[in-house]
């Protein structure tokens, strides 16, 4: 549900060079980026300087001001992967170097210049310019799942293409990872929760950029009995592999009816991003080892951690697995 891109710094140039209707062009491809992209830079973050000098020796127009802000949106929401090696000897163009790396990188688009245009492609990635944007593949998925989400029959696919296609671009570089879920507690991890959490955590340790560098904190209900130590026992079988170098903690909230302190939705916040599960953490069926029926959707990243943060009072055990 989130794709990846990289921008050519010139095209910044070519845009704001020819006219105000070229840069609002610009700014319309820019927010729909910050909606459900990603923007791959280089390393040692010449690419944002190379678009800060190009964008203030052009006048201080509208359109400048809000390429800018779109900019500004992308950088505190932690949009921009320094996924991209330069050349440090100079002898390779970044541009060059970009597309080497386009493969390994799951670049799924490439914006570049009229002077570019002519190149072919890397593998698996389209190569298009701002004025041909619009009639790109990649924009009409994007702005459909911006729009709509994407809804899921029983069925439609299997455990790994699901996780894949919701979740593989969306958490891969994230260093935070929250997931709520009331009920998945509330109900003692039973059946379809235990399965689906079992896979998930299994499948993150295996897309996981930096698995030692990121923390996945579970946000639940808080089960009768001693169901608490049975979920944290489950947790602690999976924690190997690729995950054992993982912080994984379990926040046990308070469920005293008729108002227990989380809410019944479900989500899942990242340090990028946040994505609103119906059916929280019971997605895949065990039986079938594929999807069940359910919505995921974007939610503002700021919206989700304000309500977990009033739920923060609730919260009357924090464990680390």
């Amino acid at each position: 549900m989130f794709f990846y891109v990289y921008l050519q710094p010139e095209v910044f140039d070519e845009a704001l060079n020819d006219g105000e209707d070229a840069s609002q062009s610009l700014s319309s491809i820019l927010s729909g980026f910050c909606q459900n992209c990603f923007v791959a830079v280089f390393e040692d973050d010449r690419w944002a300087t190379s678009v800060k000098e190009i964008i203030e020796k052009h006048p201080a127009t509208m359109a400048r001001k809000y390429i800018k802000s779109m900019l500004v949106k992308l950088k505190k929401r932690n949009r921009f992967l320094f996924t991209l090696t330069p050349d440090y000897e100079g002898v390779v163009s970044d541009l060059d170097r970009v597309f080497q790396q386009a493969p390994e990188s799951l670049l799924d688009l490439l914006l570049v210049t009229a002077l570019e245009s002519q190149r072919v492609p890397p593998a698996g990635t389209e190569l298009v310019t701002r004025r041909a944007y619009m009639n790109s593949t990649l924009e009409p998925v994007r702005a459909d799942l911006a729009v709509y989400g994407k809804t899921c029959v029983p069925g439609d696919l299997d455990e790994a293409q699901f996780m894949e296609f919701h979740f593989q671009k969306a958490l891969m570089h994230a260093s935070e990872i929250n997931i709520c879920d009331r009920v998945c507690g509330r109900n003692n991890f039973a059946d379809n929760f235990r399965y689906t959490t079992r896979k998930l955590l299994v499948w993150l340790g295996s897309i996981l950029a930096e698995p030692d560098r990121c923390t996945i904190r579970f946000h639940m209900g808080r089960p009768d009995g001693q169901g608490d130590q049975y979920i944290l026992n489950e947790l602690r079988s999976i924690k190997n592999g690729p995950l054992s170098a993982t912080n994984i903690e379990v926040c046990f909230y308070d469920e005293s009816l008729p108002d227990p302190h989380l809410p019944h939705q479900r989500f899942i916040l990242s340090d990028q991003m946040a994505l609103d599960v119906d059916r929280g953490l019971d997605f895949l069926d065990r039986h079938t080892r594929k999807c069940r029926d359910t919505h995921i959707s974007y939610q503002r990243p700021g919206d989700v951690s304000r309500i977990l943060t009033g739920c923060s009072s609730g919260c009357v055990a924090n464990h680390s697995v």
